[in-house]
């Protein structure tokens, strides 16, 4: 009797031990780590050149009438995305997570996608639909500030084999979207979102 009741408690304590080696890891700043994301598709290039715009916010407003053509979540674009790239491992924000981080409130906005890399990755996909009126203003602030961050000479001297990269990218808008793509393939990521959200 003693035999088995040493034995079931080795065996307790075991897979005690290998649960504990299967939690991820921290994400950046200490935070509890979302959820990761991976694809293994190959990417597509496009031959668009990349634009520095100085830290201003493009404005990709479609021409006409300045209405979305298509009404797609920041879910199904960012789906779209996976789909079509192999992306690094990016942590994809929950509610507290970008209210902590960003200052976004989740229950004011339509959908969001905050993707991100580690801190020895620049590479960042927010996605952002808001519902429309004062928010887009707010949000393209917060993204402005995320950006300036990482676009500071501090974060380029940070990450050196990553700062042209982070030059490269802007924080855009369109209709009640916002968007920041930091990737090396940010043309063809922004093709995408542009493409689905008008």
């Amino acid at each position: 009797m003693k035999k088995r009741f040493a034995m079931l408690a080795a065996a307790a304590l075991t897979a005690a031990v290998l649960a504990g080696c299967g939690e991820e890891p921290a994400a950046p700043g200490g935070e509890a780590a979302p959820t990761k994301t991976e694809s293994v598709q190959e990417p597509v290039k496009t031959e668009d050149p990349v634009q520095e715009n100085g830290g201003e916010v493009e404005n990709t407003e479609p021409e006409g009438n300045g209405e979305a053509v298509t009404d797609a979540s920041a879910d199904a674009i960012y789906a779209e995305i996976e789909a079509q790239f192999e992306l690094p491992d990016l942590y994809l924000g929950d509610a507290d997570w970008i209210m902590n981080n960003y200052g976004l409130d989740a229950s004011a906005l339509d959908s969001y996608v905050c993707a991100e890399g580690d801190e020895l990755h620049a590479d960042r996909i927010f996605i952002i639909k808001t519902k429309g009126g004062n928010d887009i203003a707010d949000v393209e602030a917060k993204l402005m500030s995320v950006y300036g961050q990482l676009s500071s000479q501090e974060m380029l001297d940070y990450l050196p084999d990553q700062a042209d990269m982070i030059k490269a990218a802007s924080v855009k808008k369109s209709g009640d979207y916002v968007y920041l793509v930091i990737s090396p393939d940010m043309d063809a990521i922004e093709a995408i979102i542009t493409s689905m959200i008008g």
